[in-house]
Formats: structure tokens, C-alpha cells, sequence
């Protein structure tokens, strides 16, 4: 291995590092597996067990929400009605699943990456270009200028397996596979393989880009409220197990006399006010013979501030995630459908955002595909654009009334209406469209116009001649 090649690795390596230290923290936040609400400094083990059910995952629900707004289900020219042929690489492998995957790494920690190599189809063996996407804990990839070049120059992909860990270096030309133990060694060249694209094939799909190139995901500007959130959960679980009742008290009773009146034996006081307790039960009257003991009883602390205070920070969480608040409160009752678009109003413009930014690291891909592929035609062509599933809330029957008067009104082909029908996916519009070519909507309903019409009277046959007279 060249000294080249070593400088390079270990450059990319101690930037993988440094990002790894940040993500990781996300990841944690991401996971349900963050930091624990403070604690008392001698907590005991009931103290440890309620900072561990105050922990509730409010990162992966802000992630979440976006995530599941975004679905490809389609690419083509605007002046075209079927899907760029560069369309069956991303099915053939299986990228209306794996898209899912890419969006939500990116949506947590700001990034999120894919690889475009030459390979073969499993099952039949020919030639197929290869697409997966690439956690950003996993790769770094190196720009000349982060903000402006579409392409890296380098990527490093840190894979780590049972007993060793493997470095994947690309390139314009290949992609060299390394084996180390531990990350940090000396690394061994195990293989080269030669890919000849031209350029690094590693596609980044940012969140909340900038012009300096950085990205910011959906949970790391938001940790201190989400902390935030935690900590009061702490503190009302805290109140709640232990202040949330009322104390019974007596003024004017030694402890000697109580363990007596509760059939303790008089021997030590110590241990016997350690083991004895009074336990009262609902119909239970307190007496005492000395008139100047006085019963009373400490109130209960309330929990409607802590309540209150967890739903404020809430609503500031999603606030500055624009997140439906009403979601996230669980307050859905008595929303009619325009308060329900108004209250997601703020959710769908972020959406939109991250379908702009999202949808041309899949053209990017895509064209890098179909030239890899050897369809040129596809791979120069930018004007063909992935299509979004509408992931809008709405019921069957009005969306049929809509669609009904935009055909009749504005007098728009239905063909184009039945992409808007809700559940209906790309299959089903082609489908619908292949049926209409081949004239089966029609046969199919004069069959059922058919089935339904009584069937024709058979004709009646010709009358009998009359009889002969008897003779006589």
C-alpha cells in the first residue's frame, strides 16, 4: 500500500472520529437511550428506576412525523406519463424500502449517504448497478468544497464486524477494501475493485443544508428541550411517589404510647417504632385519653404544576420543531378538517422542504445509475424529477368530491386526478391506465350492464294443429 494511500486513511479517519463523538450523542438521543434526568445526589435504587421511566423517546417522534411524509413513488420528465426507465434500477433494488432508511438517518443526524457500484442481480446474473444507502456514523466523505461540488473526492466507510473491522476507500476509479483489528491499527489491503465511474460514487443527501455546507438534523438543536422535558417528568414521578398524599399526624403521643396502642410489647422503642406502623382503615376513628393531643395531617403536594409545566414545554418543543402540538399532546378532540390543515400547516412546509432537498440526491442518484447502466439518455437527463406520494390527511369521500369538480369545473383529464386519490399507489395509477388503453374498463362494465338485464324470452314454437272429428 502506497504512503499516499495511508496519509489519506488516516486524515478521513480523524474526521470520522470527531464526528463520530457528535453523532453518537445524537444517536443516543435519537434512541431512547439519552442522558438520565438529574438525581438526587444519594439516590437510592427507587430514585434510579423513576429517572428511567421518565426517559420517553420525544426524538425519534419528531423524526418520525417528517419520515413518514416522505415516500418516492415515481420518477419521470414533467412531459412524460410513464416513469424514466432509470426507474427500474431503484426497483430492482428495492429503494421504495430502503429510501425509508436514508430519510430517517438523515433527518436525525443531518446526514445520510449512498453508494452506486456496478453489480449483478441475484437472481438472474446480469449486469445491474447496485444502490444502498450508507449511515453518516459509518462514512465520511471529503469535498473539495462542501457547499458547491456535487461529488466527493474521497469516502471512507468504517464497517465494523465480529472480531475485526474493515475500511472501504472510494475513489473515482475503485474502491479498496482494509482490514484492521481495532480501528486506529495499521490497515492490510485485502482487494481493489475497479468500478471506472468517473467520479467517487457517493451520493449525500443533507438536511437543513447550507451555503457553508453545514447540516443540522431534527434532534441536536433541540436536546436542551428535550432534557428539559425529561427532567420534569422526573420531578413529578419523583412528587407523585412520594408527596402525592395526604400524612397523618398526632401532637401530644410519645412513641411508646403508640406502639402500645398498636400491640407493640414495650421492649425497645427504637425497633419497635421501626416495625410498627398505624395502619388505619376507612371506617377507623383515632382516640387518645390525654385531651391535649391534638390529631391533624399534612396536605397532599399537588401535581397540576408539573403537569402544566411538562404540557408547556411540549408545546415549546413543538413549537421549534414544527410539529403539530395537538399530536404530541394527544388533544385531537372536536378538529374539524380545516383546523387540522391549519394546525399542520407548519409540519407541511417543512415537509416540502425536505422533499426539495431529499428529491435531488435521488435524481443525483438515479442519473448516476442509468450511467453506470450504460442508458446515457437517462443518465443527462435533468429534467426528470421524482415524484412524491401525497401523504396528506384527508377522507375518500372528499377527496372525490374535490377531484370530482376540479374534472368537471377546471375540466382537467381524470387521468391526471387519479394520482391524488388517497392509498392509491404509482401501481395502481399504471394499472388503471393499462386498463383504459386495452379498453377494459369499458368490456368490463358493459359485462356487468349485461349480468344485469333479465335474459330474453325464448320464442314461443308453433301451435299444434287441431284434432280431426271423431267418425261416426
Amino acid at each position: 500500500m502506497a504512503d499516499n494511500d495511508l496519509k489519506l486513511i488516516d486524515d478521513l479517519l480523524s474526521l470520522y472520529q470527531e464526528e463520530k463523538r457528535k453523532l453518537d450523542e445524537i444517536d443516543r438521543w435519537a434512541r431512547w437511550h439519552h442522558d438520565r434526568p438529574h438525581r438526587p445526589g444519594r439516590a437510592t435504587p427507587e430514585y434510579l428506576q423513576l429517572a428511567e421511566r421518565a426517559q420517553a423517546p420525544w426524538g425519534d417522534l419528531i423524526v418520525g412525523s417528517v419520515a413518514q411524509t416522505l415516500y418516492v413513488e415515481g420518477y419521470r420528465r414533467p412531459d412524460a406519463e410513464d416513469n424514466s426507465t432509470a426507474w427500474r434500477i431503484w426497483q430492482a433494488n428495492g429503494w421504495d424500502a430502503r429510501q425509508i432508511a436514508v430519510h430517517r438517518a438523515a433527518l436525525t443526524y443531518g446526514t445520510a449517504y449512498a453508494y452506486v457500484l456496478p453489480g449483478v442481480n441475484s437472481l438472474s446474473g446480469k449486469p445491474m448497478p447496485k444502490m444502498r444507502g450508507l449511515s453518516p456514523r459509518e462514512v465520511i466523505a471529503a469535498y473539495d468544497d462542501a457547499a458547491d461540488d456535487e461529488w466527493p473526492l474521497y469516502a471512507l466507510a468504517v464497517k465494523r464486524r465480529r472480531g475485526y473491522v474493515e475500511y472501504w476507500l472510494y475513489d473515482a476509479e475503485s474502491v479498496r477494501y482494509y482490514q484492521v483489528e481495532n480501528v486506529g491499527d495499521k490497515p492490510k489491503l485485502q482487494r481493489v475493485a475497479m468500478h471506472n465511474v468517473g467520479v467517487c460514487p457517493i451520493v449525500r443527501y443533507a438536511n437543513r443544508f447550507d451555503l457553508e455546507g453545514r447540516a443540522a438534523g431534527e434532534i441536536e438543536p433541540f436536546i436542551p428541550v428535550l432534557g428539559r422535558i425529561d427532567q420534569t417528568t422526573f420531578d413529578r414521578l419523583v412528587v407523585q411517589r412520594f408527596a402525592s398524599w395526604i400524612v397523618r399526624t398526632i401532637a401530644g403521643m410519645s412513641i411508646a404510647e403508640t406502639i402500645q396502642a398498636t400491640g407493640g410489647d414495650g421492649g425497645n422503642v427504637a425497633d419497635e417504632a421501626a416495625k410498627l406502623k398505624m395502619r388505619l382503615a376507612a371506617e377507623d376513628i383515632l382516640v387518645a385519653d390525654d385531651p391535649d393531643t391534638k390529631f391533624g395531617s399534612l396536605p397532599a403536594t399537588p401535581l397540576d404544576g408539573f403537569i402544566d409545566a411538562h404540557d408547556a414545554d411540549v408545546r415549546v418543543l413543538a413549537a421549534v420543531s414544527q410539529s403539530p402540538a395537538h399530536e404530541m399532546l394527544g388533544q385531537m378532540a372536536n378538529l374539524s378538517a380545516e383546523a387540522l390543515a391549519a394546525a399542520r400547516a407548519s409540519q407541511t412546509a417543512k415537509s416540502d422542504e425536505r422533499k426539495h432537498q431529499f428529491g435531488e440526491s435521488h435524481e443525483q442518484m438515479l442519473r448516476l445509475a442509468a450511467h453506470i447502466a450504460g442508458d446515457e439518455a437517462a443518465a443527462t437527463d435533468f429534467e426528470a424529477e421524482v415524484r412524491w406520494k401525497d401523504t396528506e390527511i384527508r377522507s375518500l369521500a372528499q377527496a372525490a368530491d374535490a377531484l370530482g369538480k376540479l374534472a368537471q369545473m377546471l375540466n382537467i383529464p381524470v387521468e391526471l386526478l387519479w394520482e391524488k386519490i388517497p392509498g392509491w399507489t404509482q401501481q395502481d395509477v399504471e394499472r388503471a391506465k393499462a386498463l383504459v388503453q386495452e379498453g377494459g374498463v369499458e368490456s368490463l362494465v358493459r359485462e356487468l350492464v349485461a349480468a344485469q338485464q333479465p335474459p330474453p324470452a325464448e320464442p314461443a314454437g308453433p301451435e299444434p294443429a287441431p284434432e280431426a272429428p271423431a267418425a261416426a
